[in-house]
């Protein structure tokens, strides 16, 4: 193997490649990066055995081949050097690699080849096609209502359900639930696939580009592809909860805000919100809403925040960081609240869109979604 780049696509490709690869594990091939290099383009692939990433990016390319390099030191030796042409090429027999840039000479000792897993899957087949921002963005609205240390492994995992004209992805921890819709350009084929959150956010990450995404599906697994790179991840097993059962479907009071008034206010209230509940709450009236905090180590916090509200007074309560989030998220200038009591699990979502819905329960109860 002998390649020359330069080293801006090569730290990329190696820094999405390096997001699969383990840093401990008994299985040393499991912690370095394959390269292969063919015709004018050189391939980087990391796995932990449940989840893949390969990233492609073009080079000049002498001699074809491949090399598994320790990830961790190609990685940091990539972001420790200059801007400029980067050469990598194999040495004794592949037991070594020589990496060359400018006046900086570095040799690297290889893992076994024949050890590194295959990634990916031969009977795919693809399901939709989507624009890489259109699916960052239904990604970035749901993934972070998943659980990430649960027990219940289907807590960890997001929804992604076809519905021949429409995607719809949903994903809850069991106190609050995501939900969004996006139309499709074409009818896709039907199904139900239980995808790990971590898979989502790294998609979420890499689909920064102008181009398609395509979206696989292969025994056990889910495959995310686009001209530079692809995902390979394993499939949740089992059915996903009944959550259609609890989605409100009557509200008794209503409260349309505008969503950087209220953010702010939420985010000044999390200063004085109590560490244990990081509880907020909320007082809905004529006024509008009436956001307080406290703690017994800081003090006390009250903010009105301009509101159309319709319906009797309530006050209810909330964990903070769950009302922020959803709130950072949303592109919208103005959103509704939809609330059926102070025990009840309110609706928030963007005002006059149904696209997107996210369900959140009180602080003051123990039930959960």
């Amino acid at each position: 193997m002998y390649f020359t780049t330069s080293r801006e696509p090569f730290l990329t490709a190696a820094q999405a490649a390096l997001r699969a690869v383990l840093t401990k594990s008994t299985v040393p091939a499991l912690t370095g990066i394959l390269v292969t290099a063919g015709r004018d383009k050189v391939t980087l692939t990391g796995t932990d055995l449940e989840l893949g990433i390969e990233s492609s990016f073009e080079a000049h390319v002498k001699e074809e081949g491949q090399v598994l390099i320790p990830a961790r030191y190609l990685v940091d030796i990539l972001r420790r050097l200059p801007e400029g042409e980067i050469t990598l090429a194999e040495e004794n027999g592949g037991e070594h690699v020589s990496l060359t840039a400018a006046s900086s000479h570095f040799r690297l000792l290889t893992l076994p080849v024949a050890d590194f897993p295959t990634v990916g899957a031969l009977e795919a087949v693809e399901l939709l096609r989507l624009p890489e921002l259109t699916l960052r963005t239904l990604l970035q609205r749901v993934t972070f209502a998943a659980a990430h240390d649960a027990l219940r492994q289907l807590l960890t995992s997001v929804l992604f359900s076809l519905r021949g004209t429409s995607l719809r992805l949903v994903a809850t921890d069991g106190h609050r639930l995501a939900l969004t819709e996006s139309p499709l350009s074409a009818a896709s084929a039907s199904g139900e696939y239980l995808v790990p959150a971590r898979t989502l956010e790294e998609v979420a990450r890499l689909s920064g580009g102008g181009g398609e995404v395509s979206i696989a599906a292969a025994p056990k697994q889910i495959i995310f592809a686009t001209g530079t790179w692809t995902l390979v991840s394993r499939l949740v097993e089992g059915n996903y909860l009944p959550y259609e059962s609890v989605l409100p479907r009557s509200f008794t009071r209503e409260a349309r805000v505008k969503r950087p008034d209220f953010l702010a206010a939420l985010e000044r209230a999390e200063l004085f919100s109590s560490e244990k509940m990081n509880a907020v709450q909320l007082n809905l009236s004529p006024e509008g809403i009436r956001v307080q905090a406290q703690s017994a180590d800081v003090g006390r916090m009250e903010e009105l925040v301009p509101a159309e509200v319709t319906g009797e007074e309530l006050y209810i309560s909330f964990n903070g960081r769950y009302l922020i989030e959803p709130l950072r998220i949303l592109g919208s200038e103005e959103i509704e609240l939809k609330f059926t009591g102070p025990e009840s699990a309110a609706v928030i979502g963007p005002a006059g869109n149904s696209s997107y819905l996210y369900l959140v329960m009180p602080v003051t109860t123990r039930q959960a979604v």
